[in-house]
């Protein structure tokens, strides 16, 4: 397998007005007059006030102004506040403490740490918008329920003078860092007269109310160090992060889960790693493959078994200002999408992505396969880059070697398992690029390192279509080690394009006439295509079958589950809010019209979803699993639903009634949940593998650390479910 040539570490700073910004999240900053509210000359370093277990009803606050220590807490000019809490509350912002001018006509003189109705926690710090406002916050930060229970967070706000910077964390991760050179705090505030706990006191009334519990504040003078407060704050953590910022792939962000559990008990994982921020292609996106041997307890140190060296591996944040946010990489090659099925026969594993060239993404794929048709064979094409453009007169023949197809004669160049390129048997080899901001431009420049030549990048002397493809390589050992790489896509006709995968895990057929059969679904939402990709000599050769939905709402990602005698099912995504079915008994082959779940629910634009079998009765009945997100207005309210496989005493089509009758929520219906991949782990429990934001929302791209791991029982998903009636 190729590993990257550098490893590099980026920060991006950007300038706004007089301040320096970390573009972690969102931020926002005024800056005008000063003006100073010192009321105490000295404030001794360390705890000065701490409360704990008060619970608030909406409306009404905790005064903290008269407690030991408020008047403190009035006059920092820089500190720490660390606060542990339940939420009932629904407005849509709730303030956990506060500090601030109460008067009338000074409502905009404030400090408050706070959190959302939909997850996020962020603080505001103001002496009216026209003296200083500082604001910084990150949505998806916190989690509202846990296995039917509230949940607890515990979040932590410092103020550093002397760095000049405000940071956030909650539930041990930090979550966001503002840097302002003009630094201010709650003694900056002109007229500061109150502290509070569950609201902000505005105009004599109380703003932003909280409902729930303060399990516990502490407000420190001095600043605390960034381990202490990951320490502090890690007393909660909700799931697992087996892909993470700043780990061996060199990645800051991840994307499309996939979870598998092979025959031999080992669980693994794969997820996009994604260099450019959260975006899609195009951009500078590898796979990463991590493995577990006990049930997803603790997991391998990640790996890239598809992975583009044109561009570095850098930890770069990506900026999520209204500007910044929007940039993508223009030039790189990448990987996007991937599934992954076993063949419990061979046990081997199977690992499938999209692959893109440089600068291509979905929105800008030219018509065509990649592909060229020579003496009745399909090659993949190729441009020499000093042709005239649209000019493809060569083809990768047998063992690699590259023809001339105007001669019929081969060239002395080659390629390997990787596509790299070969002259005399020699590896050619480019400059890779570098990218970084300077302000919301991105600068994407060579570097000083060399690496080998691939038909997919852009200074390549011979280059593929910019069109999609798709690959596939395999591995014996799971996931030691990995096959070359194969182009797949030879059954579409040479002008037509390939279809995409639907991302997540593909199936092997264990019952019925069709038993050994590996398929996966793939689809086209240009050209309203889609189909399935499948197999019946252990992955050897692959063959592909469309099938007519009925005209029912456009589609995309599947997923395929089995019923009990081989019977299956593709539940999909679609554009007209509901979940879609289709069933065949033919092993694939043929499929019925698409069908909508009833009482399912998402979004208009859909979103890709996980269902699967499980090896265990529930209510004594067979059962399938399917998770999505359940809101109409954007992807949140992240669902399990249990459904019992009836056997109706019928044959064909109809012999299986399925009836979802249990549905558990993940969390609150309003924090967000998108994309999402189960298993049934070698313990009997159920893991899903999800991303736990909005990844639909512009304000919600560029987020670390949102995939989550995390394991339920049955019988929690069905004893702390909707009863559905």
């Amino acid at each position: 397998m190729k590993k990257r040539n550098k490893k590099i570490m980026a920060v991006f700073m950007a300038l706004t007005l007089t301040s320096t910004i970390v573009p972690a999240y969102s931020y926002n900053v005024w800056a005008g007059e000063k003006e100073n509210n010192a009321n105490i000359s000295v404030i001794p370093q360390g705890l000065i006030l701490e409360k704990e277990n008060i619970d608030i009803e909406e409306g009404n606050t905790y005064d903290l102004t008269n407690e030991t220590g408020g008047d403190m807490v009035q006059a920092l000019e820089e500190g720490t506040i660390i606060v542990s809490f339940t939420s009932t509350g629904t407005q849509a912002y709730q303030s956990l403490i506060s500090a601030g001018n109460s008067t009338n006509g000074n409502r905009n003189r404030y400090f408050h740490l706070y959190i959302t109705d939909t997850g996020a926690l962020g603080m505001e710090l103001r002496n009216t918008d026209e003296v200083f406002k500082y604001t910084l916050s990150r949505p998806a930060s916190l989690r509202g329920s846990y296995k039917g229970e509230i949940a607890e967070n515990t979040v932590a706000f410092k103020a550093d003078k002397e760095e000049k910077e405000y940071k956030i964390f909650a539930n041990g991760e930090l979550l966001a860092t503002l840097k302002q050179e003009d630094f201010k705090f709650i003694k900056d505030i002109s007229g500061v007269n109150n502290v509070q706990l569950g609201g902000t006191m505005r105009d004599g009334a109380v703003g932003y109310p909280f409902e729930g519990t303060i399990k516990n504040v502490k407000v420190y003078s001095n600043p605390l160090s960034d381990e202490e407060l990951l320490e502090s704050t890690g007393k909660t953590t909700y799931g697992k992060n087996i892909f993470y910022a700043g780990d061996e792939t060199g990645s800051n962000y991840f994307r499309i889960p996939t979870l598998l559990t092979l025959s031999s008990g080992t669980v693994v994982a794969t997820a996009d790693a994604r260099y450019g921020g959260t975006h899609d292609a195009k951009s500078n996106i590898d796979i990463a493959f991590a493995k577990s041997k006990d049930s997803g307890e603790t997991w391998s140190t990640p790996t890239l078994p598809l992975v583009f060296d044109d561009y570095a591996a850098q930890e770069i944040d990506w900026p999520r200002d209204s500007v910044g946010k929007n940039v993508q990489i223009n030039g790189s090659a990448s990987f996007i999408d991937s599934v992954t099925v076993e063949d419990s026969t061979t046990g081997r594993l199977f690992l499938f992505a999209d692959a893109m060239p440089a600068g291509i993404g979905f929105s800008n794929t030219a018509a065509g396969s990649g592909f060229k048709t020579v003496d009745g064979e399909k090659y993949v094409k190729l441009h020499w880059h000093k042709d005239p453009a649209n000019t493809y007169n060569y083809t990768i023949r047998e063992d690699g070697i590259i023809y001339d197809d105007r001669t019929g004669m081969p060239t002395e160049y080659s390629v390997d398992g990787d596509y790299d390129l070969l002259k005399n048997g020699e590896y050619l080899t480019q400059k890779q690029y570098d990218v970084h901001f300077e302000g919301t431009k991105l600068i994407e420049e060579k570097n000083d390192v060399d690496v080998n030549m691939n038909i997919f990048y852009k200074d390549s002397y011979f280059k593929v279509l910019p069109t999609n493809f798709i690959v596939m390589k395999y591995s014996d050992n799971e996931g030691e080690t990995w096959s070359d790489m194969q182009i797949l896509g030879r059954f579409k006709e040479d002008n037509q394009r390939v279809p995409l995968y639907g991302p997540g895990v593909g199936t092997q057929i264990k019952n019925g006439e069709h038993a050994g059969r590996i398929i996966l679904t793939m689809y086209n939402s240009i050209s309203a295509e889609f189909g399935f990709l499948y197999s019946d000599d252990h992955g050897a050769n692959w063959n592909y079958v469309t099938t007519d939905l009925g005209g029912s709402g456009t589609f995309a990602e599947a997923q395929i589950v089995e019923l009990p005698d081989g019977t299956l099912q593709t539940y999909m995504r679609t554009s007209v809010g509901k979940i879609g079915v289709i069933t065949s008994i033919d092993g694939g082959t043929t499929w019925t019209e698409q069908e909508f779940v009833p009482g399912m629910t998402a979004a208009s634009y859909g979103t890709q979803l996980s269902v699967i079998s499980t090896s265990q009765l529930v209510d004594g009945k067979p059962a399938i699993l399917l998770s999505e997100p359940a809101a109409t207005n954007g992807r949140r309210g992240g669902k399990i639903w249990v459904g019992l496989v009836n056997d109706t005493g019928a044959e064909g089509y109809d012999k299986y009634d399925i009836e979802w009758k249990y549905c558990y929520s993940i969390d609150n219906d309003k924090y967000g949940f998108a994309y999402s991949c189960m298993s049934e782990l070698p313990d009997g429990n159920i893991g899903i593998y999800y991303e736990k934001y909005d990844s639909w929302s512009r304000d919600e791209l560029h987020l670390k650390n949102i995939m989550k791991f995390e394991k339920y029982s049955l019988d929690e998903l069905t004893g702390n479910s909707w009863l559905i009636k």
